[in-house]
């Protein structure tokens, strides 16, 4: 065989060739486009299934957050009147406690003023008796005195007798008549009273508090009597103590 033969054999193997590689190059495009194509629709129905999922996400978490929000406001509803019901019971405790309070501090006052009559009637029988006794003792002392006054006369008549010279009548020992003697008393225990009215007076004018000495100079009178009337005060529970200082109730 020729060269000539051989270019045309050449030529046709080369055509053959192109030919070949042509139909190869269009199955390849077109398998390409077949999977372009079916890239195309698994996208689509991916995301169509991702819209579908999204969709039916979004409509849970709705639901989920409309179940959240309805527990939420009950809850709160709950806790409102939880807190509303606990106010009411503080309220009316309060007022419970505030008429407790109220019938205890009567009561005390009662209390308080029948244990100060109950003092007053038992320092004012004790005065009594006091007054009782020392006028006994001036009826007792009177009638003693009388008897030595007429002792003493008929000792010195006696005397006077036995020595011959006139006697010599002694002047009469003069005793207080008993009724005189009551009116004296009755009067130092109203003067007894005034004084402790004077000094309970004194102390509720002075809500800031006083000592026996500040009262010592206004009302005068000593000291030591009026640390006997407050001392006397503050047991009758008419006045209250800190210390040394007296204070009004």
């Amino acid at each position: 065989m020729g060269v000539a033969d051989d270019i045309k054999k050449l030529g046709e193997d080369i055509v053959a060739s192109y030919d070949l590689r042509v139909k190869s190059i269009g199955e390849l495009a077109k398998d390409t486009q077949n999977t372009l194509k079916g890239f195309q629709g698994e996208q689509k129905e991916m995301s169509a299934e991702l819209r579908r999922t999204l969709e039916q996400g979004e409509a849970d978490r709705l639901k989920a957050s409309g179940s959240l929000k309805n527990e939420i406001q009950a809850e709160q509803k709950n806790r409102n009147k939880a807190v509303a019901d606990l106010l009411e019971k503080f309220a009316k405790d309060h007022e419970e406690m505030s008429a407790e309070l109220r019938r205890t501090l009567e009561q005390g006052e009662a209390d308080r003023l029948k244990a100060s009559g109950s003092l007053k009637n038992e320092i004012q029988a004790e005065q009594k008796n006091r007054n009782k006794e020392v006028l006994d003792l001036l009826q007792e002392f009177k009638t003693e005195r009388e008897k030595m006054a007429a002792n003493w006369q008929a000792l010195t008549a006696a005397m006077a007798k036995r020595r011959g010279i006139k006697p010599r009548v002694e002047a009469e020992v003069k005793v207080r008549p008993v009724e005189e003697a009551i009116e004296e008393m009755k009067e130092e225990v109203t003067s007894e009273m005034d004084l402790d009215e004077k000094v309970l007076e004194f102390i509720n004018r002075n809500p800031e508090g006083v000592r026996v000495g500040d009262m010592e100079e206004p009302l005068g009178v000593t000291r030591m009597r009026l640390g006997q009337i407050a001392k006397k005060l503050l047991k009758k529970g008419d006045v209250r103590r800190e210390g040394n200082i007296y204070f009004p109730l």
